[in-house]
């Protein structure tokens, strides 16, 4: 699937493959820690992202046949990745969206829309509905916004729990159009 986005003609959204690994894993690593570690790395976030976006860990999602990795790369640049998991129910939705990562310096260029797009049309393929939920940082109010702009409404909060802290999430919906 191409996409041909104001500032971004080149821009594509495919699904990724295990050769993409360490590009998805090294931007995983700068998006996470930009987002979330604003007064520093710690000890705790440093062995998360770590293990969380190994290549190896990331070789597991790409190949996981109840999982979709999406990338969105412009040539042979890396600019954001998504990442379904088409078996994780949460009331009557079964798509979760683990992660939409676009980096910083490509925000406002219609990535994340087109990443969500096509994660949703995948939803729709896998389970049958494009209606899709995750979960999103309370504090992460530019996220908030974006999903709240492309139709997401929050059910509910969850923590997310980083060396043994709680950190409070919302769980967001998107149901069909």
């Amino acid at each position: 699937m191409s996409f041909n986005i104001e500032s971004n003609e080149g821009l594509r959204i495919r699904p990724a493959k295990t050769r993409d690994a360490t590009r998805i894993a090294a931007l995983g690593i700068q998006v996470w820690l930009h987002t979330y570690a604003t007064s520093g790395v710690s000890g705790v976030m440093a062995d998360y992202v770590l293990r969380e976006f190994s290549e190896t860990r990331l070789v597991e999602k790409i190949e996981d046949p109840q999982r979709l990795v999406l990338i969105a790369e412009d040539a042979d640049h890396l600019l954001g990745y998504a990442v379904l998991h088409f078996a994780a129910p949460q009331a009557d939705l079964h798509t979760e969206l683990e992660t939409l990562y676009v980096q910083a310096h490509s925000h406002g260029q219609g990535i994340g829309r087109a990443l969500l797009v096509e994660a949703r049309s995948a939803a729709a393929r896998g389970n049958g509905s494009s209606a899709i939920w995750l979960t999103v940082n309370a504090r992460n109010d530019r996220a908030i916004a974006f999903y709240q702009r492309q139709g997401f409404v929050e059910i509910g909060e969850t923590d997310f729990m980083l060396g043994g802290t709680p950190h409070r999430n919302l769980v967001m919906v998107v149901r069909p159009d």
